[in-house]
């Protein structure tokens, strides 16, 4: 364990004190293989507007000279057609406040992100724990993907769902082992280090150090950094931008310590999160992930496959979670009248299994539905529609009851940066 510390921050030390130590400035030219962070995703050059202004994907900007304030925000309200699970699903708010720079190539900047249905507004939670992300940084003046070391709360770098708006996503809920990894508090949002930098215009590579078993939500935050040890690989091998082709790969590894006895790491379904089955999962835990996006186009449609899967072991109870899914979605229509259609496919299987039982639990989820930019909204509102089919049976020590279910929700989703899909 402490060898594996070691070179993560030895990682860390490699990718920071290089790029900071240049001064020559740089053209924002290139397209890292970098999902989307938290925040403004628009360049701050001296030729930008100065002023307010209304950027469709970056939210309400302010620019004064080398200064950027970008404000972001979104709802999403659940209905659940003759049942009892009307709700607010999201309500979040975002600003992130680039500084001015203090090299040539470097700024530092401030982001934080909160969630009002955590708090007492909506009757939820208690007051104050409303906490998403909150952190400082120092980036590329121009672009973050390019380079980015932050120190504070944020979103796990192996959440490949997490590094989207999650107002944007394609289907109500995350991956279901993504979601289910969050019952024993692993991956979503931990406080700690996490660097970012483009190796080349293909390539990018993340580190992190964080501590998953505290964050500012909780009754005792926990600030430990280096309890989560993570990295990952991201290439961009196909990159035709007339064509509309794109294939992102990407791989990544975390180790985390001292799961405590007597966590549960949960099966729940697609849309509700009704439990289904558990399995208690403490000690050290060991992840692999890997996630392939890939966008095209069908004749004039253009259309997104995506996967992800993830295996983890917890060797203090022996308990395994593996878990892959894939998402197919097309683009019907997208007319300023008739509004962006996408129907989408989606299917998710997980395994759960514990040393001393027989055999592990399969749990199954087929999610469908469309998503729906209105006509006239500017891609800013949207009706989601989704149906999910859940399965799941194994041991009846972690299934008590083998058995199937039907889901079904209606979203409406309304933000100040577009819906966008492919």
């Amino acid at each position: 364990m402490k060898l594996l510390t070691a070179i993560v921050w030895i990682w860390i030390l490699l990718l920071c004190f290089p790029a900071v130590a240049q001064e020559r400035p740089t053209e924002n030219t290139t397209q890292t293989a970098k999902p989307a962070e938290s925040g403004s995703s628009t360049p701050n050059t001296p030729e930008a507007k100065q002023g307010w202004s209304y950027e469709p994907d970056a939210g309400i900007v302010y620019r004064r000279d080398d200064f950027k304030w970008t404000s972001w925000g979104y709802g999403e309200r659940l209905f659940d057609p003759g049942g009892d699970g009307d709700t607010w699903r999201r309500v979040r708010q975002g600003m992130e406040f680039d500084l001015p720079r203090f090299t040539p190539n470097y700024r530092p900047a401030f982001v934080y992100e909160v969630d009002l249905t955590d708090n007492n507004f909506f009757r939820t939670g208690p007051k104050w724990r409303i906490g998403e992300n909150l952190f400082w940084a120092i980036q590329n003046a121009e672009d973050a993907g390019k380079f980015r070391v932050l120190i504070g709360q944020n979103t796990h770098i192996l959440t490949l769902e997490d590094y989207q708006s999650s107002g944007n996503l394609p289907t109500i809920n995350r991956s279901l082992i993504l979601e289910e990894h969050g019952s024993v508090f692993s991956f979503g949002t931990q406080f700690g280090v996490q660097v970012v930098k483009a190796l080349s215009p293909r390539y990018s590579l993340s580190v992190s150090a964080q501590d998953n078993r505290g964050s500012f939500n909780t009754d005792n935050p926990r600030y430990t950094i280096g309890n989560s040890l993570a990295t990952k690989l991201t290439a961009l091998f196909i990159d035709h931008q007339k064509q509309g082709r794109k294939l992102t790969v990407g791989g990544g590894v975390d180790h985390t310590r001292d799961y405590q006895k007597g966590g549960r790491f949960t099966l729940a379904s697609a849309i509700g999160f009704e439990p289904l089955g558990s399995a208690e999962a403490s000690g050290d835990k060991l992840s692999f992930e890997g996630d392939l996006v890939y966008t095209a186009r069908l004749g004039t449609h253009p259309y997104t496959f995506e996967t992800q899967g993830l295996s983890s072991n917890f060797f203090g109870s022996g308990t395994t979670a593996r878990g892959i899914y894939g998402l197919m979605q097309i683009s019907a229509f997208d007319t300023e009248r008739f509004g962006d259609l996408d129907p989408f496919l989606r299917y998710d299987v997980v395994q759960l299994g514990q040393i001393g039982f027989k055999g592990s639990a399969v749990q199954q989820a087929f999610r469908t539905g469309i998503n729906y930019n209105l006509p006239f909204s500017q891609k800013l509102v949207n009706l989601h529609v989704e149906y999910a089919r859940n399965a799941v049976r194994g041991p009846v020590e972690i299934v008590p009851d083998a058995r199937w279910s039907n889901e079904f929700r209606l979203e409406l989703r309304f933000s100040l940066t577009r819906y966008l899909r492919h």
